[in-house]
Parts: C-alpha cells; sequence; structure tokens
C-alpha cells in the first residue's frame, strides 16, 4: 500500500513513517472504515482483501454506530458478533432530570 494514499488526517496521532502495513493492520482498517474517503475504502479493499476487513472490524473494541452497521450490512454478520457491541464502555442513559 502506498503511504500517500491515506490521508495524514485519519493518522493525526501517528507518525506515517512509522505505519507498518502488516503490523498496524488492524489500525489501519478501522481508521480508514472510520473517517477514510471511497479512495482509502477501495485501497484497504484492494490491500487487505474482505475477510481481513472484516476480521479487523469483528475484533475492533469501538467502531462508531454507523460504521457498525455498514459493516455488518456488507458482510450480512449479526451485530452481537461484533466485539465492540458486546462490550460498550458507555451505555446509552437516559438523561436524568
Amino acid at each position: 500500500m502506498e503511504k500517500r494514499r491515506l490521508r495524514k488526517q485519519i493518522f493525526w496521532d501517528t507518525d506515517m513513517s512509522q505505519l507498518d502495513y502488516e503490523k498496524h493492520a488492524n489500525t489501519i482498517i478501522v481508521r480508514v472504515l472510520e473517517w477514510g474517503n471511497m479512495d482509502e475504502w477501495n485501497e484497504i479493499k484492494r490491500y487487505y482483501g474482505h475477510e481481513k476487513i472484516k476480521e479487523a472490524a469483528l475484533k475492533a473494541r469501538n467502531l462508531s454506530k454507523k460504521t457498525l452497521h455498514f459493516v455488518a450490512s456488507l458482510y450480512q454478520i449479526p451485530l452481537t458478533e461484533f466485539r465492540c457491541y458486546n462490550s460498550t464502555l458507555f451505555p446509552e442513559l437516559h438523561w436524568m432530570y
């Protein structure tokens, strides 16, 4: 994968020169799923393939609802199989008045 194909903005806390595409595959995939554009999505599909993307999404500790539902729908995976669905850190609560 070419580093220039991924925007620095989605790796704001990372030195791009230290990014290892094999070692940091799950992090790269999740960041692109969450904040990437269509070119970046196509790049991770080409480089990692659908199986690796599914694996990374299933193991992710945190995914936005939009990303979670997108991946679940795309790969026809029940939401309950995702790690982030089963271990929500901050459950949605009603406001206490």
